[in-house]
């Protein structure tokens, strides 16, 4: 990777610009406040090879803007004066993924916040400053004036949406690696010469925990705060209203009590210390043994319908709760919770189980589109199965839709961490793309799974040669 190189002398070494061109254009920015590529987009440099120079130094794919097409109504995902304030501008869906231009694809924290409002996976793509700005303002007017795609300048009329993805100064994206490619269970993977490795989720962790009543007929709920007189106060009006309090202050407390206890209902504040309310959610209902524990969210920051509902299709929360509440709204919310969740099927791994054997059947017999149907509808009866989410992101392979693959590998990461397997994968198919930085930081979390030396010693040379 190459970041540490001063974007200037990587223009020069890539022809991309002369020395005397990208000293003159440092002297304008230096007055103006513009930035280098920007200054030489003015001066005439083409876009598309700016793009490819920020590419190679910041590890993510450019975005020639002047060849790139956008379905406006990818502009509903994010509204105007964010775009202008962040400097970001939707460009695909393609994959469930939203594609997304910046002149800063290393901002984590608006990256973060598109995905935690949109719900969907982000892959950034890099864009030149002035490009993108004035992308941003003729694209938002378009869309006032009723328009429906924007194109541009160098994008003939009429023509369909199209992203101008560009990879580093003069280079192709890389075979996906052999090592990446293991067998499963003998499996082939469609239009490769090996098969992809996807672990089989092991036997016993698919379990289900059915919820029980205490002997005291009581129902347990866990009431999670960092504010000790909150979870005081919510405690004390439970227990008189017949129910069994158990406490925890933090996101890791949470999840670890959920998973010992395996309570009827978890009461959990968005804003905790150590482990986010919303990562914990989602740690909760990937437990195999905690997963059927339904879960309250609490929070006086993140207001409003979208945030509720991205608690619910994102995180897998049952309810949304601002702060301040009323009591005797949080007890009917609570009783609502208990009683909708009380006749739902207790056993979604069984449901998908047979969803799962069925898909890769189909799999192996290169009946992909049936494949898919059968995987997909195994992740809708068990959005915790990480063996779902793998095989699924496998057969999207096998048909060719490399950003659907990478969400759903993503997913089943998140579930099931310690997959050395899907990691590795996972990390090619961001390498394959151009997400050079995503893939290095795949490959580290990969270090964290592997099972002994040997193996940590092979992901070191794949990440050196990454980032070397």
């Amino acid at each position: 990777m190459s970041e540490a190189v001063p974007i200037g002398v990587l223009l020069v070494s890539r022809g991309v610009a002369t020395q005397a061109m990208v000293d003159q254009a440092w002297r304008e920015s230096a007055t103006s406040g513009d930035r280098l590529c920007s200054r030489l987009l003015a001066m005439g440099v083409e876009e598309g090879r700016l793009a490819a120079a920020l590419a190679e130094r910041l590890g993510v794919p450019g975005v020639d803007l002047s060849r790139t097409a956008v379905d406006l109504s990818l502009l509903d995902l994010v509204p105007r004066f964010v775009a202008e304030a962040d400097l970001i501008f939707p460009l695909s869906d393609e994959g469930g993924r939203l594609h997304l231009a910046t002149s800063s694809p290393g901002d984590e924290r608006t990256l973060s916040e598109v995905r935690f409002v949109t719900g969907r996976e982000i892959s950034p793509y890099v864009a030149v400053r002035a490009a993108l700005a004035e992308v941003i303002r003729d694209a938002y007017d378009a869309r006032g004036r009723g328009a429906t795609v924007w194109r541009g300048r160098d994008v003939p009329p009429e023509s369909g949406p199209a992203l101008a993805a560009v990879l580093q100064e003069g280079g192709e994206a890389p075979e996906l690696p052999a090592e990446a490619l293991e067998p499963v269970e003998g499996d082939p993977l469609p239009g490769a010469d090996e098969p992809l490795t996807v672990e089989v989720e092991p036997a016993g962790l698919s379990e289900e925990v059915v919820l029980s009543v205490r002997a005291d007929g009581r129902r347990t709920v866990l009431v999670v705060d960092d504010e000790p007189e909150i979870r005081q106060l919510v405690q004390r009006a439970l227990e008189r209203h017949g129910y069994a309090v158990e406490t925890a202050v933090d996101g890791a407390e949470a999840v670890a009590k959920a998973e010992a206890l395996v309570p009827d209902l978890v009461l959990l504040d968005a804003m905790l210390p150590r482990l986010h309310g919303f990562e914990a959610c989602r740690r909760i209902k990937a437990s195999p043994r905690a997963r059927q524990v339904p879960v309250i969210i609490m929070t006086a920051v993140y207001r409003g319908w979208r945030f509720a509902q991205d608690a619910r299709d994102a995180y897998g929360a049952e309810d949304y709760v601002e702060k301040p509440f009323r009591f005797d709204d949080l007890l009917r919310r609570i009783a609502g919770v208990l009683e909708a969740t009380a006749s739902r099927p207790r056993d979604g791994a069984a449901a998908a189980e047979p969803l799962v054997a069925r898909g890769r059947e189909l799999l192996l017999a290169n009946r992909l589109p049936e494949a898919q149907a059968a995987f997909e509808a195994a992740v809708a009866a068990d959005p915790w199965s990480a063996e779902a989410h793998a095989q699924l992101a496998r057969t999207l392979r096998g048909r060719g839709d490399a950003f659907g693959a990478m969400t759903a590998f993503e997913r089943a990461a998140e579930l099931r961490p310690g997959s050395l397997a899907v990691l590795r994968t996972l990390a090619a198919l961001y390498e394959e793309k151009g997400f050079r930085r995503k893939a290095a930081e795949t490959l580290e979390r990969a270090l964290a799974a592997a099972p002994d030396e040997a193996a940590r010693a092979a992901l070191r040379g794949d990440l050196l040669g990454l980032i070397g």
